[in-house]
């Protein structure tokens, strides 16, 4: 059996791809920017909330999904004066800036915004006055 000839490797050289690994995940670390979730289902004529703990002053995007066989409404003074936007397929924003989204049946929305100030953030359809909800964004002190 021959014995292939071994090429010294020096020391060093395992670190340059090492480094250059631990580079990248830091920068992509650092440019992921945090955000919160509240999902919203609308199913039965009623909106279902599901949320976390939320912070003031980092995204929160708002996941609505309408589950009925009718046209919802999505709408709030919340996304008045704040910059939001809306990413769906087909869904309609609007108002002056975005105050709410009309969702088909089995259509899905995302809105986007920054809430600055706690408090109860009242959602409604209205197309259905009955259709309400809230978000709770409450400030809670260390003990």
């Amino acid at each position: 059996m021959n014995n292939p000839e071994k090429i010294p490797i020096p020391k060093n050289t395992i670190w340059v791809p090492a480094m250059v690994f631990f580079l990248l995940g830091m920068i992509s670390l650092s440019s992921a920017q945090p955000y919160q979730e509240v999902n919203v289902t609308i199913e039965g004529y009623a909106f279902r909330t599901t949320q976390m703990p939320l912070q003031l002053n980092t995204e929160t995007v708002i996941h609505i999904k309408n589950m009925d066989d009718v046209r919802h409404d999505f709408g709030s003074d919340m996304f008045l004066n704040t910059l939001t936007h809306v990413e769906s397929n087909g869904v309609v924003t609007y108002g002056n800036g975005v105050e709410g989204a009309y969702l088909d049946p089995g259509q899905e929305a995302s809105i986007h915004l920054i809430l600055d100030h706690p408090g109860r953030f009242q959602f409604q359809c209205s197309i259905h006055k009955d259709m309400k909800g809230e978000i709770l964004l409450l400030i809670v002190d260390a003990v």
